[in-house]
């Protein structure tokens, strides 16, 4: 049961980005913000359901969850205009199970003892391979290489993202939801104010994006719940199959690639899986 909690937010998550660029559309400023909007009114409306609790050191915990969340996925949105979903994916993927599996793996101890360091580095190698694999060596040029290096540094805000709810009292977990949402807006509003150069306001396509963050609430709703229940490391790698999802329907429904581009990214994001299941099972 717990595994299967652990990937509902990767089959909403997977869809996400299909859904922005066929059905909202809109820059990735108008869609971060948009985003934003629709995860505070469900975190929102939750809160006035159950009437979670939590504290004031837990609250600003995870609103610096929700505000380190704001810079990855705003450089992820901003690369799907650029490099396409099916190709920032998987290389956000990898950043992302990288950068999070080290940090609980090493930084929060998950990984015990030389024999599951070593399975984990082994299981991080052969996800960097499943992702080279699905891009493909061709396609993976010089001339993005800015692009890459964008989504590199965003993307530590991801890392911000799962890590600080581990500093959390055990309990917290979906009662953070909230301030966790609270510190999206803010940090969304900010980086839209500075790339817009105006304030917030009757922007049609940034509130037609508020369905997006109704669908990535379920994600992350859930995913608050995962952290619980199958840790920092294990709950993360289950999300990050959202890239299958995401990749798959990229090709297809985007025309993102060729059927050679299918052959392709079907054996990597095999391989990219394989490396995920090994850090898993440490």
């Amino acid at each position: 049961m717990n595994l299967l909690i652990g990937i509902v937010p990767a089959l909403f998550w997977g869809i996400l980005p299909i859904w922005m660029r066929k059905i909202t559309g809109g820059s990735f400023l108008q869609q971060l913000l948009g985003t934003s909007v629709g995860i505070v009114i469900t975190a929102a409306t939750l809160q006035l359901i159950f009437g979670f609790e939590i504290s004031s050191h837990d609250f600003w915990l995870y609103y610096l969850s929700g505000a380190c969340w704001s810079v990855g996925q705003g450089g992820q949105y901003r690369e799907y205009g650029r490099l396409g979903v099916s190709t920032t994916m998987p290389i956000s993927t990898a950043f992302q199970i990288i950068g999070n599996s080290l940090i609980g793996g090493w930084l929060f101890g998950e990984w015990h003892g030389i024999s599951e360091n070593l399975l984990g580095i082994g299981a991080l190698i052969v996800i960097i391979v499943g992702v080279v694999i699905t891009n493909g060596l061709g396609t993976m040029t010089w001339r993005n290489f800015p692009e890459y290096v964008f989504l590199l540094v965003t993307t530590v805000g991801y890392w911000g993202y799962s890590g600080f709810p581990h500093f959390a009292s055990s309990d917290a977990g979906i009662n953070g939801f909230l301030p966790q949402s609270l510190g999206m807006l803010t940090t969304a509003g900010l980086i839209y104010g500075f790339g817009r150069k105006k304030f917030p306001g009757n922007d049609s396509l940034g509130i037609r994006n508020i369905t997006s963050g109704l669908i990535f609430s379920v994600a992350a709703a859930t995913y608050l719940i995962s952290l619980e229940l199958n840790g920092l490391v294990s709950a993360f790698v289950l999300t990050q199959l959202n890239v299958v999802v995401s990749t798959i329907l990229g090709i297809v429904i985007l025309k993102e690639a060729n059927r050679r581009k299918v052959i392709s990214a079907s054996i990597g994001l095999a391989v990219l899986i394989v490396g995920a299941v090994m850090i898993v099972m440490i």
